[in-house]
């Protein structure tokens, strides 16, 4: 076995050595457990959760307003001075009798009292209920807009990871293997078989080598950072990441085949179509407050009357009344039409809206298709540039063993195949991102 063999065979173990070290003590982590652990902890979705608790809690007040009131006074009085009230003298059938100034009461008045409402008809709360209960479910949505928008996140960080990670270990391989050339010419050099300027050209190769390594090392932390991020997590340690690129291109292949246009489904029109219906419920809101509030109203009080400060049962006065009442609109000023007109207006643009915005996601629909079939393209072409890479890569190893070819022209070779590696990577990496906003705009997401 000559030096050149044994030079790769010990960068190839050195590569495998760190890579099962680093794969100990490490945890594990699906793309499924990073959406689920920012739908989790994400404050965003925890915001439009609270806000739709909130909405539902709206409807609760509202149908609060339909049952029945009963309150509780109780009022004690001193009256220091009596209000003196005027008698006339003929007011008992004697004419000529002069008028008397008399005053009535007592000095303590106390007064228990027990008040019930119940509203038989109020347009005005009716229609506040159902516009509330639309207003909620549009909330509800917003929860699942959230959602949504986690998982484009989540995917997209999980995505980077996975691609800056594979982009690691080919400069980790680019590192090694320049390095096994870089000592196979100093070997060479001695021989006398390449110039001390293929040497120094080597040298300069793997030292930039190294320089990218690190910055590969670098950038693949800081998409872990990011990852960590968008799950809504300080840290979890040293993550590895269960999925890769290759199988989830496998699963997403068929995407064009499987996914059926679901775009009225999405939640940015379900939530416009609401919209709508808030707008209508006003406007029926406002043709019915024409009409009267009707309701239903009863009182029981016990009066105490005393000139000194007694709850004694001796000196209290029942009394109660029941009554209906009928509250008709006769004239605001025209405030309830020009209302109902301003809602309209509202409504013939929430419609418009609604077009425009299946028209839009449409189009994204329709964008995003295409560049799918494009990206499939490229990945054919990209794999097929890899696989002639690797060829010549073989072909150039072997030439290099037999001595045919100088390591400067194998690096060569190798940066080729590099670049092909890279851009193979590029490509699964693009396609996948767009199969995500294709999702999301034919409303699979």
């Amino acid at each position: 076995m000559n030096k050149s063999t044994i030079y790769f065979i010990a960068a190839f173990l050195l590569v495998m050595m760190s890579s099962a070290v680093n794969a100990q003590d490490s945890t594990k982590l699906s793309l499924k457990n990073a959406i689920d652990n920012a739908i989790k902890h994400r404050n965003e979705v925890k915001i439009q959760q609270v806000n739709a608790e909130y909405s539902q809690n709206e409807v609760k007040i509202n149908g609060s307003k339909l049952l029945p009131q009963l309150t509780g006074d109780v009022d004690e009085r001193y009256n220091g001075k009596l209000q003196t009230n005027i008698i006339p003298g003929d007011a008992f059938g004697t004419p000529g009798v002069p008028s008397r100034y008399v005053q009535f009461g007592t000095k303590f008045t106390t007064t228990a009292a027990f008040n019930l409402t119940v509203p038989i008809y109020n347009p005005g709360d009716f229609g506040d209920r159902k516009i509330a209960k639309v207003q909620a479910a549009y909330d509800a949505l917003n929860v699942n807009k959230s959602e949504t928008d986690m998982v484009v996140e989540v995917t997209q960080s999980y995505f980077n990871v996975l691609v800056d990670d594979e982009k690691e270990k080919l400069s980790k391989e680019n590192l090694a293997n320049t390095q096994a050339i870089y000592t196979m010419s100093q070997d060479q050099l001695s021989k006398g078989a390449i110039t001390s300027y293929d040497l120094e050209k080597n040298r300069i190769t793997y030292e930039n080598a190294k320089s990218d390594h690190q910055k590969n090392q670098n950038t693949s932390k800081l998409a872990l950072v990011d990852l960590t991020y968008r799950m809504g997590l300080d840290t979890i340690g040293n993550i590895v990441l269960t999925d890769d690129l290759n199988t989830l291109y496998q699963e997403y292949g068929s995407i064009l085949i499987k996914d059926q246009n679901q775009i009225a489904d999405r939640v940015e029109i379900r939530q416009q179509l609401l919209q709508e219906e808030i707008y209508q419920q006003n406007i029926d809101k406002q043709n019915k407050s024409y009409l009267p509030t009707v309701s239903l109203y009863g009182n029981y009080t016990g009066q105490n009357l005393s000139n000194n400060f007694s709850l004694n049962g001796t000196n209290w006065y029942p009394y109660n009344y029941v009554g209906l009442k009928v509250s008709i609109p006769i004239f605001d000023g025209f405030q309830k039409q020009r209302t109902k007109r301003g809602y309209q207006l509202q409504l013939e643009s929430a419609k418009l809206t609604t077009e425009k915005l299946k028209r839009d996601y449409n189009h994204d629909a329709q964008t995003s298709k295409t560049s799918l079939l494009n990206d499939q393209q490229d990945m054919q072409n990209q794999e097929n540039n890899l696989k002639s890479a690797n060829d010549l890569y073989k072909i150039d190893s072997d030439r290099l063993q037999k001595g045919a070819i100088k390591p400067t022209d194998l690096t060569t070779t190798y940066y080729t195949l590099q670049q092909a590696q890279a851009n193979y990577l590029n490509a699964i990496y693009t396609y996948l991102l767009d199969v995500i906003q294709y999702k999301k705009a034919m409303g699979n997401l």
